[in-house]
């Protein structure tokens, strides 16, 4: 008897332990994807570095969540799903003490010991460096900024025109410690370009600011997610070494020419040509765009021109004066343009947790007034 009572505890203790173990093996099955999935819900209840309670954050991630969700009325083919930065002011700081095309030229002619600028460069820097920190005007200055400032690389190979942004990159931020110009970005801009490349975007850069010394810029920052064939900026023209004459299309290369640096501009991508070019090179209406100025209107408007897919345009306002030399005044007026508009803001100062890398701090100092300069 008790043989037999052992034999049934036997065989209940066997049913048991393979009941378990199902159990634990459709458990493990299905909990597999639900922690997946529960980790990915927590990973989008916030983008890295935005203020949790961000209400521009929320409306992007709403937007995103839905244009990737099949199911959903707000859904986007991989193909469409396109987003248009600009550079200075958006995804990198522009305020330390003013945009990074412009502060690279008066560094290279004034301040660079290893080269030698022309007296009228030299003079036109001086001058330029006067208007910034100053702000003593210059008459017809856009007409000579966009004259001059291709000469001070004038005859650059595009690898030597890269040295001299590396060189610059490795100077200390104006009015910051604990920053170089290569490494300014904005971290919440860029995990939101992180999290938009994670969500199936493709990223474009718009920018002002030479297309060369941007692709330059990001590098290790940001060509992980924008790669340089996706950077759109003002073009620099480049011609032969050997083509005396600069007609590149009259021009047949030889094996011993070097494109080089022609001195004058190709394109500036401003204002409508912001647009222009990106039906030009993209060949589609982006989606997203994101600016900080009214030079970014025209990137801003054509998005919202998307009607198929409800583009939506997103405005930096410049109201941080305790992490950066911004002006309340200047982002208030902004941001009543960007109502009229029809485009979404983002306070710098209320929406981002961080503004610069861990380490870099404004240094405390008069703050420069830029709004000759603006």
């Amino acid at each position: 008897m008790k043989r037999n009572q052992l034999s049934v505890a036997a065989i209940l203790l066997i049913m048991m332990l393979s009941l378990f173990s199902i159990h634990a093996m459709a458990g493990e099955a299905a909990g597999g994807p639900n922690v997946e999935k529960a980790v990915d819900e927590k990973a989008d209840e916030s983008i890295d570095y935005w203020n949790p309670s961000s209400p521009a954050m929320k409306s992007i991630m709403e937007f995103v969540t839905k244009s990737v969700d099949e199911n959903s009325d707000g859904f986007i083919p991989k193909a469409d799903r396109i987003a248009v930065f600009d550079n200075d002011g958006t995804l990198y700081g522009e305020r330390f003490p003013t945009y990074f095309n412009d502060w690279l030229f008066i560094q290279r002619a004034l301040y660079d010991d290893s080269y030698k600028a022309p007296a009228y460069l030299k003079a036109f820097a001086q001058s330029w460096e006067d208007k910034v920190l100053k702000g003593i005007p210059i008459e017809n200055f856009d007409a000579l900024e966009r004259e001059l400032g291709p000469k001070l690389y004038e005859g650059l190979t595009p690898e030597e025109y890269a040295e001299v942004v590396r060189w610059f990159k490795a100077l200390p931020v104006w009015g910051f410690e604990g920053m170089t110009y290569g490494e300014a970005f904005f971290p919440p801009m860029v995990s939101l370009v992180e999290y938009l490349f994670q969500h199936d975007y493709k990223i474009y850069i718009v920018s002002a600011t030479y297309r060369d010394a941007v692709r330059v810029l990001t590098e290790g920052v940001l060509d992980e997610y924008i790669p340089s064939d996706h950077v759109i900026g003002t073009d620099l023209l480049y011609v032969a070494s050997g083509d005396e004459h600069k007609e590149s299309m009259f021009y047949e290369l030889k094996p011993d020419d070097q494109l080089v640096i022609a001195g004058r501009l190709f394109i500036k991508t401003q204002k409508t040509n912001k647009a222009t070019v990106i039906q030009r090179e993209i060949g589609k209406v982006p989606v997203l765009a994101f600016g900080n100025s009214t030079g970014d209107f025209s990137m801003a408007t054509y998005t919202l021109q998307n009607k198929k897919y409800g583009g939506r345009a997103y405005m930096l306002l410049c109201d941080d004066t305790q992490r950066d030399y911004g002006d309340p005044e200047v982002a208030a007026a902004f941001r009543e343009k960007c109502d009229a508009n029809g485009f979404y803001t983002i306070s710098m100062k209320e929406e981002f947790e961080t503004l610069y890398p861990e380490g870099a701090s404004m240094k405390k100092q008069d703050k420069v007034k830029m709004d000759a300069y603006r």
